[in-house]
């Protein structure tokens, strides 16, 4: 697959981009000391297997003041608003999830799949336009914060070696359920998205990570999930 340039973006985003790409086999440009720093500080095996190019045609950027991020290529560019995103692998940069009393209802996407998307969307021409990206189902404040809750648990258990038969009988996960969208809420449309991404692959937006699955790579990459 052909580079991508990942100097505009922050730099720990742009290390998370390279680390990922590099998993791929795919080559990034833009490479700067600081970014080669976090890589090798963060992941020394990912970082080593980094390759570098001298050039890209697609140079991505952001994230901006509203945590939107954009693709150039050819003279055009797309930018891609970011809703409802469960930091999974870059700390400091995305707006930090509440999972406590001030927790709310989104679609919530991992920053895995919101990475694969914008590599997906850098690999071919793209329109100047906007599209939104988020998950496909709608989390209640209360799923997630019981979610957070249970992993949160056997986490604690595990750092201190003492797994209860009480912690190990909690349910698994929320009970799946299609929620009808309040009024006045704004469900986002992620058609756009899914069909640009559906001219790169088959199942256009399908978002591979579950939110459960973004929540143990948060809680991971934290230390601990912030449920106060």
């Amino acid at each position: 697959m052909e580079p991508v340039d990942v100097q505009g973006l922050h730099p720990r985003l742009a290390a998370s981009v390279a680390l990922l790409a590099a998993r791929k086999g795919r080559a990034v440009a833009g490479v700067t000391p600081l970014i080669r720093t976090i890589m090798a500080g963060r992941d020394p095996l990912g970082a080593s297997s980094v390759v570098e190019a001298e050039h890209a045609e697609a140079l991505l950027s952001g994230p901006g003041i509203d945590h939107s991020l954009a693709i150039e290529r050819e003279g055009h560019r797309l930018t891609v608003h970011v809703r409802d995103l469960v930091p999974t692998l870059t700390k400091e940069v995305w707006p930090s999830l509440e999972l406590g009393h001030e927790a709310r209802d989104g679609w919530w996407v991992s920053e895995h799949d919101l990475i694969e998307a914008l590599l997906l969307l850098a690999s071919g021409s793209v329109p100047s336009s906007t599209v939104v990206l988020s998950g496909r189902r709608r989390w209640s404040a209360g799923d997630l914060v019981r979610e957070a809750g249970l992993l949160q648990r056997r986490w604690a258990a595990g750092q201190g070696g003492a797994f209860s038969v009480d912690v190990l009988a909690e349910p698994h996960r929320p009970p799946v359920r299609v929620e009808a969208v309040v009024q006045g809420e704004e469900e986002p449309d992620l058609a756009p998205l899914h069909a640009l991404l559906s001219t790169r692959q088959s199942e256009g937006w399908r978002p591979q990570m579950t939110v459960r699955e973004a929540l143990m790579h948060h809680l991971a990459l934290n230390e601990g999930l912030n449920l106060a």
